[in-house]
């Protein structure tokens, strides 16, 4: 029998999931915050462990960048293969981010 990834989960995130930029000629191109992929997969990874009792993979985009209050979509997978998107929204220029699973 599997689990069923019908969990709902809200995590602020610590200011260290901003990435700093460099000065290349890219980021002058670049608006919006730039985040850690692997910091905030590991974050919501974490967060369901956490929150719920068991293990996923988390996916997100890279690079991952988005305006202040502007949403992204990672997904989860657990060990059984069902998989779920995750909402991720960016709260400040800080780099602050708000996850929630959908469901």
């Amino acid at each position: 029998m599997t689990k069923k990834l019908k969990i709902s989960l809200k995590i602020l995130a610590p200011l260290s999931l901003l990435v700093p930029l460099a000065s290349c000629s890219t980021v002058a191109e670049l608006t919006g915050v730039t985040l850690d992929v692997s910091r905030v997969e590991e974050m919501i990874e974490d967060g369901v462990l956490e929150q719920a009792g068991f293990s996923v993979v988390a996916t997100c985009p890279d690079p991952m960048v988005a305006e202040v209050g502007e949403t992204r979509t990672c997904s989860i997978e657990d060990e059984y293969g069902d998989t779920e998107l995750v909402d991720v929204t960016i709260q400040n220029s800080e780099g602050d981010v708000v996850w929630e699973v959908r469901g």
